[in-house]
């Protein structure tokens, strides 16, 4: 399982600096002209999609996001499973 950022139309460096400066460590990819925003229809942030190996997206999930909540569990196992398999 992969973890990725997008990050919409926002300076490459003050992407960086954002990320040192909060300790992440997932890979950051730079939507500079918010082409993939607009694909995914995202219009408010931040936006989190879950997708299966296969590209499907089988969850959106707008604002913040409890990663650790009970209610994400069944979908969260269900991609790790597929990933392993």
């Amino acid at each position: 399982m992969q973890v990725l950022l997008i990050n919409i139309k926002e300076d490459p460096s003050a992407v960086a600096a954002f990320m040192e400066a909060n300790e992440y460590s997932a890979r950051v990819l730079l939507d500079a002209e918010g082409k993939v925003a607009r694909k995914y229809g995202v219009f408010g942030l931040p936006v989190s999609y879950l997708i299966d190996k296969n590209g499907k997206v089988v969850s959106q999930l707008s604002g913040y996001v409890d990663w650790d909540a009970k209610e994400l569990k069944p979908i969260l196992e269900l991609l790790i499973n597929e990933a392993e398999t």
